[in-house]
């Protein structure tokens, strides 16, 4: 045979070889379920055959849904809802505003604060007319967000010289709460915080301690002392800044069942506890410095009350 013949079947031969060695074979995996429908709070077990490096998991509920891995969740509505309370009877009129700013410049100083254009959504919710608490309607704010911007809230507090449009009345609000809401569930934009997702600024001559935050309510009070009764003040309750568009979810999230070098999972038990169609899906994975290979299976399960 021609030598230069067999040097390039050496070559081939050494080449098929060195493709075969760093060759990456699809991960083994088979996935049964014990029941494919179960009552919520009812246990599900997934078995495997196969011993694929990583194994991850997606119970297709909210957040952990496999159509979401590279679909993003967008947000749609925002809907905020608060309570408050009053005194047992209306004196001075108009005190309590909710408004909400997209141009706040997020400096917490009582100048730039009023330097912000606010609107006005009060007429939008329903305020306490006694010492009752009230709850507000829950209403969309979405229509106020504007896109790349953060959204403020505020409750202002103005008092008026207390002897021409009579004493001020006592505000107290708790339970805020801003909320998007989903076919199948909702997510908490942002809430009360105990507290520390809202401070008070006041603007002109205020008692100290009269307007404040604590674990539970924002507290608006006008001035008790007889010689600053006269003075027209604002107190302003603000809010973090909220992040609602352009705003989404992120990618929903796996449960990682095995990672690379741990020991063969045999099995997965797994219980939902609301009734629903869900896709279980299983991803397994082979992954190394050659590349990577996924193998997805899915099982539907019916979970029934």
């Amino acid at each position: 045979m021609n030598t230069y013949f067999k040097y390039y079947l050496m070559l081939i031969s050494v080449f098929l070889f060195s493709c075969e060695k760093y060759q990456i074979d699809d991960p083994a995996l088979e996935v049964t379920a014990d029941k494919t429908t179960v009552k919520a709070g009812e246990s599900v077990t997934f078995k495997f055959e196969g011993s694929p490096q990583m194994l991850s998991f997606y119970s297709g509920e909210f957040l952990k849904d496999y159509n979401y891995v590279t679909n993003s969740r967008a947000l749609k509505n925002c809907y905020l809802s608060f309570s408050s309370a009053t005194v047992a009877a209306i004196r001075q009129l108009n005190q309590l505003s909710v408004l909400v700013s997209a141009d706040f410049d997020g400096k917490y100083a009582i100048d730039n604060i009023k330097a912000a254009t606010w609107v006005d959504i009060t007429r939008r919710f329903t305020l306490a007319a006694s010492t009752t608490v009230t709850p507000s309607t829950e209403v969309d704010i979405m229509d106020l967000a504007v896109t790349g911007k953060p959204l403020y809230l505020a409750f202002r507090y103005i008092t008026r010289p207390q002897t021409e449009f009579l004493a001020a009345n006592d505000w107290n609000i708790t339970a805020v709460l801003l909320k998007s809401k989903f076919d199948d569930a909702e997510v908490t934009l942002m809430d009360y915080g105990s507290g520390s997702n809202f401070s008070v600024f006041s603007y002109g001559n205020k008692q100290a301690g009269r307007s404040l935050v604590n674990t539970t309510t924002i507290q608006f009070k006008g001035n008790a002392t007889a010689e600053i009764k006269e003075e027209y003040t604002e107190d302003w309750g603000i809010s973090r800044a909220i992040y609602i568009n352009p705003n989404d979810l992120g990618k929903d999230k796996a449960t990682a069942l095995k990672l690379f070098r741990e020991a063969k999972k045999e099995s997965y038990t797994y219980t939902y506890s609301k009734a629903g169609t869900y896709t279980a899906t299983f991803v397994a994975e082979t992954n190394n410095v050659y590349g990577n290979k996924k193998v997805v299976k899915q099982i539907e399960i019916t979970v029934t009350n």
